[in-house]
């Protein structure tokens, strides 16, 4: 199977390329961030030019491509037009499609979601991830859409975890809301489903693949601090509620399409951040 990963210097395209399958002939896309490891083929190229993804699609003739490429600074060009760009090219060459979207397309005021939620976003990432999963339905029938939540690992940090960690240890004192509910998953689960999807015949429409437990963006700060030895007193707690520019609170996801057909299950993020012997705390289980 020739597979093609868009975003392949990405944090969740690196630990695809590191957990392919056997026969997997894998092929990886780089633009701003130099590739730093072997596996598989590099092709440079910008998903936001159409013709120039339409070539590197058409002369690969992947079997699937996995689309994780993103950029938030233009959400438009990077998120949507990068992302049509690329289900129009898998669909012209006949290729499955495997399209990483985000829990951001809900507004957090109805959760639980399932995978056949409405999408409802209301933060500017939100509305380019939604208009991305519209058109990519559009342009390649048969395309699976992935929505997943905060991909998070622990060696070496993500960069949101690596975040927490770096101002604590500068003494900057940082905010995270108690009220914004997320369903964090663990990289190394998410990549394994991520290639569970790939290897079905029928895996088009929506799968929600995040992790078992729902935190709290101040709970997961603080079980980075606590595992990384550091004092979590330089994390104020706040509510997003308070905030006057309003953002999705509660995001919790359903996984009963991924539940029934994958074999994989997400562990939950507290699986990566056991409290140092530093902290005193031993690890608990309990939802938020």
């Amino acid at each position: 199977m020739r597979v093609l990963v868009t975003g392949g210097a990405g944090l969740l395209g690196r630990r695809l390329a590191a957990d392919a399958p056997a026969g997997v002939e894998l092929h990886r896309t780089w633009r701003h961030t130099p590739p730093t490891d072997g596996a598989g083929t590099w092709h440079r190229v910008d998903l936001a030019d159409r013709d120039a993804t339409r070539a590197l699609v058409g002369g690969l003739e992947p079997d699937v491509v996995v689309h994780t490429a993103y950029a938030t600074p233009a959400g438009t060009r990077d998120i949507v037009a990068a992302s049509t760009h690329v289900a129009e090219a898998a669909s012209t060459v006949g290729a499955g499609l495997v399209h990483l979207s985000s829990d951001v397309v809900f507004d957090g005021e109805h959760a639980p979601y399932a995978e056949g939620g409405h999408a409802v976003p209301i933060s500017p990432y939100g509305r380019h991830k939604a208009e991305a999963e519209s058109r990519v339905a559009t342009a390649c029938a048969g395309a699976a859409v992935v929505r997943t939540s905060l991909v998070t690992w622990a060696e070496p940090l993500d960069p949101r975890s690596a975040w927490v960690a770096d101002s604590l240890r500068a003494g900057q004192a940082i905010t995270l809301f108690t009220d914004e509910v997320r369903c964090p998953v663990r990289l190394d689960d998410l990549a394994a489903q991520v290639w569970e999807v790939v290897g079905l015949e029928d895996r088009g429409g929506p799968w929600h693949l995040a992790g078992s437990e729902a935190l709290s963006r101040h709970e997961l700060g603080v079980l980075i601090a606590e595992h990384l030895g550091l004092d979590p007193a330089g994390i104020t707690a706040a509510r997003s509620h308070d905030q006057a520019v309003p953002r999705p609170r509660d995001l919790r996801l359903t996984t009963g399409r991924a539940d029934a057909a994958l074999r994989t299950p997400c562990r939950s993020v507290r699986t990566l951040f056991p409290p140092s012997a530093a902290s005193g705390r031993s690890i608990t289980t309990s939802s938020s």
